[in-house]
């Protein structure tokens, strides 16, 4: 009852939000690099940051764009090696590509790391040696690893804290789906914030091209604005927060875990 007590008065974010939401990108091909800039400017425009999730191999990646991302307040992932979706095909595979990753990680000064498709092994992902993960969507029919680990918040596999992708990324609302506007973002969003959640926003660059995207993106940013009692953050800054609220509940409880990520990966 004392642990009960003591996590309902601590609640699930910082200074008694309601709930937190975060921007992310994921830039899976070259094409996309282009697609940086606007993105950043529409976040500027509204006070707003966001993590951006680069491929290790598979372009170049200039120090120029990461000082431009780090100077826009925004924090810099990394989107795997190579965008193909193969990373987790093998237990063989997967050790190959992890001396890159740790290097990749080390070398960008990223704390967190999202597999290109979404493919994830939830027992493996504790050994990318990040901060966090972000590959885990709450609920998603759709994606190339359908399924998702049914949970609006954050979670730990071992010591990797999970932070799960709740809206769906554009490529799916727009792309398949074929949504004329952002009614599904909004409905989410509302349902995820009314829950105590967290809203984790995932638009790739390399489809947010036109100016009705773009336009798209702005309305989700004025939407998750205007909804009372947000706390907006980096996703590293969430991972760090879900750390020491778990501290300060004095290991009681040990750490929350993501019973239904196993079920699903």
């Amino acid at each position: 009852m004392l642990v009960e007590r003591h996590e309902a008065e601590l609640g699930y974010w910082p200074a008694g939000k309601r709930f937190a939401y975060v921007l992310t990108h994921d830039v899976e091909r070259a094409g996309g690099l282009a697609g940086i800039e606007p993105l950043l400017e529409l976040e500027a425009r509204h006070g707003m940051v966001s993590a951006w999730f680069l491929v290790g191999d598979d372009y170049p990646v200039e120090s120029a764009l990461l000082e431009r991302l780090r100077s826009a307040g925004c924090e810099v992932g990394l989107h795997g090696l190579h965008h193909d979706g193969r990373l987790f095909e093998s237990r063989e595979r997967f050790q190959r590509e992890l001396p890159g990753i740790h290097r990749r990680l080390r070398e960008w000064g990223a704390d967190g790391f999202r597999s290109p498709g979404a493919h994830r092994n939830a027992d493996w992902m504790p050994e990318l040696g990040c901060s966090y993960d972000s590959s885990f969507h709450d609920t998603d029919p759709f994606d190339a690893q359908p399924g998702g680990c049914c949970s609006i918040l954050p979670y730990f596999l071992d010591e990797l804290v999970e932070l799960p992708i709740t809206l769906p990324h554009d490529f799916t609302l727009f792309e398949l789906l074929r949504a004329p506007d952002i009614t599904v973002w909004r409905e989410k969003a509302g349902w995820i914030a009314d829950h105590g959640g967290l809203v984790n926003v995932l638009v790739h660059p390399d489809y947010a091209r036109t100016p009705e995207r773009l336009r798209h993106y702005e309305e989700l940013l004025q939407f998750l604005a205007e909804l009372p009692g947000g706390w907006h953050a980096l996703p590293r800054e969430v991972a760090a927060w879900w750390r020491r609220r778990s501290a300060e509940l004095d290991g009681s409880t040990g750490p929350p875990t993501g019973e239904e990520a196993h079920a699903h990966s």
